[in-house]
């Protein structure tokens, strides 16, 4: 009885560990504004690509009813119709609202200051790919 005990704290105590060095890149990219920053930021279970870009940098947020859009990262700020923040996970788009994007261990998240192409309604198209 006291092996199986002692086997489990060894296992939890090295599950923690493990969670505990896991973590995330965070890259921002200003575009032509400031030079790239990279971050590396511990991994928690339920990290979302916004909470992890927000433990690192200075954020500004806005929602609009049911969906949260960052509005600034370090002093850089959207404005709409020509730059706005995007980012990607492992160099590929997500398809998701950052606030709602689940991060796994070691993912690396690039935001991106970049061309508005989700506030041009004839752009939406694109933007929702």
């Amino acid at each position: 009885m006291n092996q199986k005990i002692i086997t489990f704290l060894i296992a939890s105590l090295f599950a923690i560990t493990l969670q505990a060095q896991q973590k995330v890149t965070v890259k921002v990219n200003y575009g032509d504004k400031k030079p790239t920053e990279t971050f590396q930021v511990n991994w928690q279970e339920g990290m979302t690509a916004l909470l992890a870009v927000q433990s690192c940098a200075n954020v500004t947020t806005h929602s609009i009813k049911d969906y949260i859009f960052v509005r600034t990262i370090n002093d850089i700020s959207t404005v709409i119709g020509e730059k706005a923040w995007y980012y990607s996970v492992n160099n590929e788009k997500t398809g998701m609202l950052a606030f709602r994007y689940l991060l796994k261990p070691n993912d690396t998240i690039e935001w991106m200051y970049k061309k508005d192409v989700c506030s041009n309604k004839d752009q939406k198209q694109e933007c929702e790919k």
